[in-house]
């Protein structure tokens, strides 16, 4: 298992706790994994900033996976174009950062 922290771009113009909502409302991406919001504790070049707070989600799928979910809960709120950005944390934890993609 591991622990992907996803982080929201403000460009998204999605808080959080609604994309958790989101996430958790859904019977597919919840029967995976439960998003929960856990505070950033990131420098100012840590790109969970980005959001202030983070999703966490604990799963043992493979990131391609994991992507198409993410895509798919933020479809449902009317974001289509969007990109995800991985970076790995010392401690192992995956940063998934999702911001617009105007392109």
């Amino acid at each position: 298992m591991q622990e992907y922290q996803i982080a929201l771009s403000p460009g998204l113009d999605l808080a959080p706790v609604d994309f958790a909502a989101a996430w958790n409302e859904d019977i597919e991406t919840h029967s995976i994994a439960k998003a929960h919001l856990v505070p950033s504790t990131g420098t100012h070049d840590d790109p969970t900033l980005i959001a202030g707070a983070v999703i966490s989600i604990t799963t043992g799928l493979a990131s391609n996976v994991l992507y198409d979910l993410i895509k798919q809960v933020l479809a449902k709120k009317g974001h289509t174009h969007i990109h995800i950005a991985e970076t790995k944390k010392p401690d192992g934890t995956h940063i998934l950062v999702v911001d617009y993609d105007e392109g």
